[in-house]
């Protein structure tokens, strides 16, 4: 096992700078022949087909999102969906993202940008364990909150009855991390993003497994009391699987959406 690698835990605390994110949709521009333009300001990576669009602001500060996914019936036309992504989120979390819509793109594109796919789909497995996590329903709301009080994620159905998720209607999921000087990222989607996209920033949220970063890698200043570091000697445990909705010991397995 390389000694200079070390796992950094808990995951969602695995911050990345904007550089990271920045030099990542250059490698898949580069890796999947998208067309990459940029300038001073911004960079935007569009699929061949034009059907995906990812736009990263390099002076976006604050809560405002630097980077943004987008979804479009074709090259020009109203997004049909979307993704924001706001601070310092781990680069592994953009990575799967990327991932899953290339994927999806090659194989099944109409289930990525109308979300109508081939087969219908199941229930979202996301690996959460009742120690790390705990399960809130409340007033239209579906809340999973990190025990050390740091990460959330929050589901919002079109028909709760609860305050919009970011002041937007049409935001469905809301995946955050904080420390105690303030926020460190977050991560929102639209009610038409594919359930197989959001599961894939899910998994990466509430995942067990520690990231796996060079040694030197740049760390958040804040994070040094909150986060382990240690050398990589061994494989991470491999995840518990639960369903969202399901607190431990409940039966049901309502649907993501």
């Amino acid at each position: 096992m390389p000694d200079d690698l070390f796992e950094v835990s808990p995951r969602y605390l695995a911050a990345s700078p904007l550089s990271d994110h920045h030099a990542h949709l250059a490698a898949l521009a580069d890796s999947h022949d998208w067309a990459l333009t940029a300038d001073e300001e911004t960079a935007t990576v569009a699929s061949p087909c034009g059907r995906i669009v990812l736009r990263h602001d390099h002076a976006a500060e604050g809560r405002g999102p630097h980077l943004v996914i987008t979804a479009h019936t074709g090259p020009g036309a109203p997004a049909r969906w979307r993704a924001d992504i706001a601070g310092n989120v781990p680069v592994e979390l953009v990575t799967a993202l990327t991932k899953t819509i290339t994927t999806a793109l090659e194989s099944d594109p109409d289930h990525l940008v109308y979300d109508i796919a081939a087969e219908p789909e199941g229930l979202i497995a996301l690996p959460f364990t009742a120690d790390r996590w705990e399960v809130l329903d409340t007033w239209g709301l579906t809340v999973l909150h990190s025990r050390d009080g740091l990460a959330a994620v929050r589901n919002r159905p079109p028909d709760s009855p609860s305050p919009p998720l970011q002041e937007d209607p049409d935001v469905a999921w809301h995946l955050l991390a904080a420390h105690p000087s303030g926020a460190l990222w977050a991560v929102s989607f639209t009610h038409a993003v594919p359930t197989f996209v959001v599961a894939s920033a899910l998994q990466q949220t509430l995942s067990p497994k520690p990231a796996v970063r060079p040694a030197g890698i740049a760390r958040h200043p804040a994070l040094a009391p909150l986060i382990t570091a240690r050398p990589l000697t061994t494989n991470p445990a491999p995840a518990t699987t639960r369903r969202p909705h399901q607190p431990p010991g409940a039966t049901h397995s309502p649907r993501a959406r």
